[in-house]
C-alpha cells in the first residue's frame, strides 16, 4: 500500500489578500514560517520514506522545514506547481474582473477550459498534476511519500484520485500548513484525512 501525504505551504502575503498566487515565486511570511513549524512538530513520528515538493519558495520552504524531521533529499518537480494564472497571477477576483473584464467573462463562463492569458487552463493544470501522481504512484509502489504543493494542485490530485473529475475539484477545503493523506491499494484511492 502507498500513502501520500499531502501538505499545503503555510501561510504567504497573497493569502492574506485573497488574491490568486500561481507561479509567482513568493515566500512564506512570518505567519507562514510558524504554522510550518507547528506542522513540523505534529509530524515528529510520522514515517515517511520520500518528499517531493514545487519548485515554488512557498513549497520548498515549507518542505525544508518539514524535512528537519527526516534529512531526506527533497526532490522538486514542476507537476507540483500551482496553476499558471498568467496575467491574473497574484489577483483578486474584483481585481481580475475591474482590469479584465472579458476575460473575466469567458472565465466565469468555463472556468475548467478558459486558458488565461499567459497561463494555462484549468483542464491544463489538472492534467499536469495527474501525470506528476501516476508517475509517482508507479515508481513509488508502497510506501510513504509525501507531496508539499498548493490549494489548486492538491484539490486537483484529489478530484483525480478519487474519480471526481475536475468539475468537483473546488470542494476541498485545504486550508495553509494542512494535512491531507489518501491511501493507494491496487489502484484504489482512499481519502483517509482532509485539511487536518
Amino acid at each position: 500500500m502507498l500513502e501520500l501525504i499531502l501538505i499545503r505551504h503555510g501561510e504567504t502575503d497573497s493569502n492574506i489578500r485573497g488574491s490568486y498566487l500561481g507561479w509567482t515565486d513568493m515566500e512564506l511570511n512570518e505567519n507562514g514560517i510558524d504554522q510550518v513549524k507547528l506542522l513540523k512538530e505534529r509530524l515528529k513520528g510520522v514515517k515517511v520514506d520520500k518528499i517531493y515538493s514545487s519548485p515554488l519558495k512557498r513549497a520548498l520552504q515549507t518542505a525544508k522545514i518539514i524535512n528537519e524531521n527526516y534529512n531526506l533529499d527533497i526532490v522538486t518537480d514542476d507537476g507540483l506547481k500551482e496553476r499558471n494564472f498568467g496575467i491574473w497571477d497574484d489577483l483578486t477576483h474584483e481585481e481580475m474582473a475591474r482590469r479584465y473584464p472579458e476575460e473575466y467573462n469567458e472565465w466565469i463562463n468555463d472556468w475548467i477550459k478558459y486558458r488565461i492569458k499567459d497561463g494555462e487552463s484549468a483542464q491544463e493544470a489538472y492534467d499536469r498534476a495527474a501525470v506528476f501522481v501516476d508517475e509517482v504512484i508507479k515508481s513509488n509502489k508502497d510506501g510513504v511519500v509525501m507531496l508539499v504543493t498548493h490549494l489548486g494542485t492538491i484539490r486537483f490530485i484529489l478530484a483525480y484520485l478519487l474519480g471526481l473529475g475536475i468539475e468537483n475539484s473546488w470542494r476541498f477545503r485545504v486550508n495553509n500548513a494542512s494535512i491531507t493523506k489518501v491511501e493507494i491499494n491496487d489502484g484504489y484511492s482512499v481519502l483517509t484525512m482532509l485539511n487536518g
